[in-house]
């Protein structure tokens, strides 16, 4: 535990936080990126075990001394203060304490420190941390879920192998109060308490990181405060913790506060029950629009197909809706994955308003666009054309995406009609899964009451527009946010432009 302080101690005098910039790389927007957290996290602690090394070798060190100096104190009252006795003594007493001395002045770890500051503007930044909590609190609420549950590792009746810390529980309580989800905070600061009172050989190092027990009970009374009519019983347990913590000055002042409230009768803040819209729940479950749809082998869109026929799955017919299974060999899945990694970006949205590409906090991911020239994307080109018979003339090239912690991309349309003036109108999309999500990340049109989950290898494929030309308002789709797993999709808008002769526009 002391070297443990020690450590922080001089990290911290070696980098205040004020003069180090650290880079904002949108961590919490791709699952990808965390696995270069997780190298740099390897290096870091290799640096903590060499620090912790150095420490234990100087430790040995002092020991040693200490023994000698016994020693030598023990050879000091034997003498018999001959002269070489007496220079030997004399000696001992002027240069090895002056070398000691210096010895303990010197300071350790300075190259340990220098190593960590180096990765210090690699490492997240307060905003990822803040969209990582966004992503949280987006599970939970679109997945209906218990925050005690969460912490346990229980999500969507499967148990993970995860649980909470008390630091991690009072971060998100702090972070739902902030904005004023005082229901849910109960739950995590609830879990919090619990685990903090469980841990008390921890304890230390909990204040050593800014968590203490006044912090954890100042906050859950003020979430009682904000959820309960009933005073008395936040009051109540203010009163018992300060018996507890008599020296405390913030609880003594929040206990002020209450009484204050409590004699002027304030009433808690309401608090607004969600809207859930009808795409929260397929986002759950799969849902689809009727029985009458039907699977088939696709002979049609083209002349090649009649010998190599496609999987179908008919899934609306207004709009045209259409998932097709077994589309990719997992040989090309990988590497049309290992091909964007290197471009990731944080995916951005045109701002109609502003009338330029911006990030856009409904949707959490990053992007990457292919090389149209590579031979395997010219393959997906012909696969692409052999799907949908549309013509990808000026199209817009193959974009990969890997969502983030909660990824997810709020209900839109993919047609402009305008809206974006950079492009010519879309079509249709085309959808494809590179990867399987074991919880969490489906496709869903919340008018047509359809959803479809992520299946490695699939595609799915709908018209944006109607035979007019005109945008289909039915096909605005949203991404679930993903639970458990990483959700890799590549996505093909087509240019409404080149399809004179493949999908001409009907009479009135």
């Amino acid at each position: 535990m002391r070297r443990l302080k020690c450590f922080l101690c001089l990290i911290y005098l070696w980098f205040p936080g004020a003069t180090l910039r650290q880079l904002n790389k949108n961590y919490a927007m791709s699952i990808y990126d965390l696995g270069e957290l997780l190298t740099y996290n390897k290096v870091l602690v290799n640096h903590l075990e060499a620090y912790a090394d150095k420490l234990q070798q100087r430790v040995d060190l002092i020991d040693s001394y200490v023994e000698i100096m016994k020693e030598k104190i023990a050879r000091a009252q034997r003498m018999d203060y001959d002269p070489p006795s007496s220079f030997s003594f004399m000696r001992h007493m002027q240069f090895d304490w002056l070398n000691i001395l210096w010895y303990l002045e010197q300071q350790p770890g300075e190259a340990q420190a220098t190593g960590i500051s180096l990765l210090h503007s690699d490492l997240p930044t307060t905003k990822d941390l803040e969209e990582t909590l966004n992503g949280l609190c987006r599970i939970q609420t679109i997945y209906n879920l218990n925050g005690s549950d969460m912490a346990k590792g229980l999500l969507m009746g499967v148990q993970h192998n995860y649980s909470t810390t008390p630091f991690e529980g009072y971060t998100i309580a702090k972070y739902l109060a902030k904005w004023g989800d005082y229901a849910k905070a109960k739950d995590w600061i609830s879990v919090a308490l619990d685990l903090y009172e469980a841990d008390e050989d921890y304890w230390d190092l909990y204040e050593q990181q800014g968590l203490s027990a006044e912090n954890l009970y100042e906050l859950y009374v003020e979430v009682l405060n904000n959820l309960s009519k009933d005073k008395e019983r936040p009051l109540s347990m203010m009163i018992e913790t300060l018996k507890r913590h008599p020296k405390n000055h913030n609880l003594k002042r929040a206990l002020t506060r209450l009484e204050i409230s409590h004699r002027i009768g304030e009433e808690p803040q309401e608090q607004e029950s969600e809207d859930q819209d009808d795409f929260l729940d397929c986002c759950s479950r799969e849902c689809r629009r009727g029985s009458r749809l039907y699977c088939l082998y696709n002979t049609t869109a083209t002349a090649f197909l009649r010998l190599a026929p496609l999987k179908m799955e008919l899934l609306s017919l207004d709009p045209y809706v259409v998932l097709y299974h077994d589309m990719l060999a997992d040989r090309e899945m990988s590497l049309l994955k290992s091909m964007a990694q290197k471009d990731l970006v944080r995916a951005v949205t045109y701002n109609v308003t502003e009338k330029k590409h911006s990030e856009d906090p409904n949707r959490t991911t990053k992007a990457g666009w292919l090389d149209p020239s590579h031979n395997l994307i010219r393959r997906m080109g012909i696969l692409t054309e052999d799907m949908t018979n549309l013509d990808l003339e000026r199209s817009e090239d193959f974009q990969v995406l890997n969502y983030g912690i909660g990824g997810h991309y709020a209900v839109h349309p993919d047609f402009f009609e305008g809206s974006n003036p950079e492009l010519p109108d879309r079509i249709a999309t085309l959808l494809f899964y590179l990867s399987d999500v074991p919880l969490g990340g489906a496709t869903v049109f919340p008018l047509l009451d359809l959803s479809v989950f992520p299946k490695k290898g699939a595609v799915l494929m709908w018209y944006n527009l109607d035979h007019k030309g005109q945008g289909m308002e039915k096909t605005i789709h949203s991404a679930c946010p993903v639970v458990v797993g990483s959700r890799w999709v590549m996505t093909k808008w087509i240019n409404q432009q080149p399809q004179l002769f493949r999908r001409p526009c009907l009479r009135e």
